[in-house]
């Protein structure tokens, strides 16, 4: 799912698409921030929203420089995000605490930002400066 849809956008909007997201409900979304020139740019080949992974020019051995292209600095948005034995380990706030500061390092260590976790709805958002 695209906001704003470039699927419908001319070739002078795909040039200028301002603040793009693209989303996969309840698994992932993620906000290209500024302007990003989409066109000819091949969204079911770049993108890759599974849930508890975002991939970007996986396949692809043409990834543009940072900050060109989908290469750039934009917050991704996780859906479904618990730990391994399941939501149900986290009843406590001793233990939520724990598995946030986990995940606050694992995305540290990803070199990205990060920007909240909730133990509650399972919602992991962070920050990249590229792909």
């Amino acid at each position: 799912k695209f906001s704003p849809n470039v699927r419908k956008l001319s070739d002078e909007e795909l040039s200028k698409v301002v603040d793009l997201q693209i989303s996969r409900p309840n698994v992932a979304s993620i906000m290209f921030h500024g302007t990003t020139d989409c066109r000819g740019i091949n969204f079911d080949k770049i993108v890759r929203l599974q849930v508890g992974e975002v991939l970007l020019y996986e396949e692809c051995g043409n990834k543009p420089p940072p900050g060109e292209g989908l290469n750039k600095r934009s917050t991704v948005t996780m859906y479904q995000c618990w730990p391994p034995n399941g939501a149900d380990s986290l009843q406590d706030p001793k233990s939520q605490d724990r598995y946030r500061r986990k995940i606050q390092q694992m995305t540290e260590k990803k070199n990205a930002h990060f920007i909240d976790y909730n133990c509650i709805t399972g919602v992991w958002q962070f920050q990249v400066d590229h792909f």
